[in-house]
């Protein structure tokens, strides 16, 4: 059996646990017993895991005593010391548990996931730095400090993102491929010159990390786009003497004349004939009355 199917029998192990099948994990289980697993796939695949979990949730005594024995298996065939160091640590892995009952299982299985789980993180955040510091390019002279600040700018991130370790990964991803932009140079100038501090660098976004190339091509496109959204402003019209304003009785008055397409108005209002394509109105400059060519009172 490869690594791929036990992965895979790993999986459906889990998925008839989680549908109480008791049957279909017995099968699972001497599958894996009547199988050659080695070492190295014990220590590459997770089946250590879902056969402690098994024995943490399942009910069935059966199905237990079964995961018991296969572990049990796997650590006399791995302790002999036949295979070296490699051996002992896959023995380890495998170490059936007490017999005090499931809360021992429990207590010795959350104890060895919390070890695995922060040694795994912390060889995340060593490749971050890694990454980091290969991302800063540094000459010579610089790379004692290149290698602090990519401590810090990582120290920084973790600190922001502490508790998703999704969100921390896609920070130190942004931080790196900013960093090895061509068009991003000011970053690492900043950064090696002291002129941008690792915790400010940690927090900004991707905007304030654009280039001063970019930050002027956004000023341009969002300036085209709130220019071409704007409102229409008011037509001036033709100043005229010869119409009274009937609100204050003056005679300063503006014509104007505009087409209906240019009108927020209901398209029922703008289909209509050829004659009244335009729409002419009159507005009065002393009070600011507004209206129509039916209500003028001409001179």
């Amino acid at each position: 059996m490869d690594a791929k199917e036990i992965i895979h029998c790993a999986v459906q192990i889990e998925r008839s646990l989680a549908d109480r099948s008791y049957g279909t994990i017995l099968t699972l289980l001497g599958d894996l017993g009547k199988s050659q697993v080695t070492a190295e796939q014990l220590e590459t695949t997770d089946i250590v895991k879902v056969l402690y979990r098994l024995l943490r949730s399942c009910s069935d005594d059966s199905v237990k005593q079964t995961a018991k024995g296969l572990l049990s298996k796997w650590k006399r065939q791995y302790s002999k010391g036949a295979h070296g160091v490699k051996s002992k640590e896959a023995s380890r892995r495998v170490s059936p548990p007490h017999e005090a009952g499931d809360g021992a299982v429990s207590k010795q299985e959350d104890s060895h996931f919390e070890v695995e789980a922060s040694c795994s993180f912390s060889s995340v955040r060593s490749k971050c730095v890694q990454l980091l510091l290969s991302a800063l390019c540094p000459e010579p002279p610089d790379q004692h400090k290149a290698t602090d600040l990519a401590a810090d700018i990582e120290k920084h991130v973790h600190e922001l993102h502490t508790s998703s370790q999704v969100k921390y990964k896609a920070c130190v991803r942004s931080r790196v491929a900013n960093l090895r932009n061509p068009k991003h140079k000011h970053l690492c100038q900043g950064l090696l010159s002291g002129a941008l501090s690792p915790e400010v660098f940690s927090r900004m976004s991707a905007e304030e990390m654009a280039g001063a190339e970019l930050r002027q091509l956004r000023e341009e496109y969002s300036w085209r786009g709130v220019s071409e959204r704007q409102l229409p402003q008011g037509v001036e019209g033709t100043q005229t003497q010869k119409i009274r304003c009937k609100n204050c009785g003056g005679s300063d008055c503006r014509v104007t004349q505009v087409s209906r397409g240019a009108l927020f108005l209901p398209a029922w209002v703008r289909q209509s004939s050829p004659d009244d394509d335009s729409m002419t109105f009159v507005t009065c400059s002393g009070c600011g009355q507004q209206w129509y060519h039916s209500g003028w009172v001409c001179l």
